[in-house]
């Protein structure tokens, strides 16, 4: 009875020994194996709406390369599943103001009076004459 208690833990140690190198062996496999090419710059441009889009290449214009890279790394987030939803104008605003890239954009102030649109530089200089 004592030996065949023995054998039967020599079995199972044996069997445990086999499933791990098995394991490793499909791990080393599968490691092997090139892994999908995941184009994150294009992830990211599918979160972004229409006018994510605008921002972004204005961004584009004024950074260059360090505006794609930023588009990377929130692809991979996207990917990732840590970032879900759309990006609009001000959240791609507000990404590149916190890490320190302001986008600058056109600002005009206008007066709207009577039905009649001006701009505050056109009022100031009929002020002038």
């Amino acid at each position: 009875m004592f030996l065949v208690v023995v054998v039967e833990r020599d079995i199972e140690l044996i069997k445990r020994r086999m499933l791990l190198e098995m394991q490793r062996k499909m791990l080393a496999r599968e490691a092997k194996k090139p892994a999908e090419a995941v184009d994150y710059y294009s992830v990211f441009l599918e979160h972004l709406t229409e006018d994510g889009r605008e921002m972004f290449n204005r961004a584009l214009e004024q950074y260059g390369e360090v505006a794609k890279k930023v588009a990377v790394k929130i692809g991979q987030l996207y990917h990732s599943g840590r970032l879900s939803g759309s990006l609009d104008a001000s959240a791609v605003y507000w990404v590149f103001q916190e890490i320190g890239l302001p986008i600058r954009i056109e600002t005009r102030i206008v007066y709207k009076k009577g039905g009649e649109v001006k701009s505050i530089s056109d009022m100031l200089k009929e002020e002038e004459e």
